[in-house]
Order: C-alpha cells, then structure tokens, then sequence
C-alpha cells in the first residue's frame, strides 16, 4: 500500500511538473515571437552606420544587404557565412549585375567563410568590425532569425552599435503565413531556446 502511495505521489509530481515545462515553454515561445521584428515600413535605409553585416540564409538577405549599401556608398558590407565552395565570382554573377553593383564588390564589399552558424557569424562580424575600426553596424537577416542574432551579438558587441533590418523570406505579405514559415519558426525557436539556456548556464 505504502509503494502505491509512493507512486501516485510521484505521478502527481511528474505531470505537474510536465505541466509547469510547458506553460513555461508557451510563455517563453510567445515572448520569443514578440521579438520578431515587422518588416513593413522599413526605414533602415536611412540609417547611418560604419558597416552593413548581412547573415547568409534565406534568400532576399544579400539582395537587401547591397540595396541598403547602394544607398549609403561611403559604408563596407560584409557577407558572413558564404559557402567555402561559392566563389565570389559566383556570388557577383548571381547579385551583381549591373556595374554600379560589380564596383561595389571590388571597392566595398567583403565575404567571409569561415562561419556555418550565428555564433561564429557574430564572432567574424567583431573580428572584421574591429579591424577595419568600424563603431556602429547594421544587421540584415530574416525577421524571425533576429531574437537569436541578438543574444548571440551580445557576446561580443554593445547593444547601442547595433541596428537592425529585418528582410521577410517571402515577397508575399508577412501576414501570409505559409508552412515553410511555420516550419521555420518552429527550429528557430529551438535554437532560440538552446542559445537562451547557454546564457542561463554560463551566469
């Protein structure tokens, strides 16, 4: 009787402690996604920084990184986490078209292949910071993608240098959620929630 008590006991103890995971989780992913920054009405253009990092990923990315340059021609962008088999003639056939873009890539634009993630892209993006003395950077990468970028940045960045652009992966209206998105969301929380329980641990 006494071992049956017992059980249920901790029966009790495992669901309700089940329970306790998941409404933290809910809350937790519902904060995640208020984070996600709005791409409509975007005005980063006009933002003035020394450097333009763009994180490679989904598409529309780099292709927003070199209009925002265009438009602010005395900065350097750099394209962090490039492929080691991409060349960059590769990538200039592919984003370079017109001659005003080729000339940026020889004067203004750097690529780095070393990163395959965000921590190494926020670790490359201060190495190249510091050298070329830059203070202040705008991040372009997707808008779901910007929460974790944030926490990464920190370890190596002041929060007060950084702006952000967030780029929708869809020409479509954000609004339109489709299932890629869902499905993307749903791992980019999961990295989300790992890169926060590497800050709990390491405090």
């Amino acid at each position: 009787l006494l071992f049956y008590m017992i059980h249920q006991i901790n029966k009790k103890i495992l669901y309700a402690s089940l329970f306790v995971i998941v409404i933290l989780i809910i809350v937790h992913f519902t904060y995640y996604l208020f984070q996600i920054p709005s791409t409509s009405n975007q005005n980063t253009t006009l933002i003035k920084t020394d450097g333009i990092v763009v994180l490679t990923g989904d598409k529309y990315r780099i292709s927003e990184g070199i209009k925002i340059l265009k438009n602010n021609s005395n900065e350097r962008l750099l394209i962090s986490g490039v492929n080691k088999k991409i060349s960059k003639s590769k990538i200039i056939s592919l984003y370079g078209n017109d001659p005003e873009t080729k000339q940026l890539f020889d004067c203004c634009i750097d690529i780095d292949k070393v990163s395959t993630n965000t921590f190494e892209n926020s670790r490359e993006a201060y190495f190249w910071a510091r050298d070329r003395q830059l203070k202040t950077l705008l991040i372009v990468t997707s808008n779901y993608h910007i929460p974790r970028v944030k926490l990464e940045f920190s370890r190596f960045f002041q929060e007060n240098i950084l702006y952000y652009n967030p780029v929708n992966i869809t020409e479509d209206d954000e609004s339109n959620i489709s299932l890629e998105m869902i499905k993307k969301i749903t791992f980019e929380y999961i990295k989300y929630l790992r890169t926060s329980l590497s800050f709990l641990v390491k405090i």
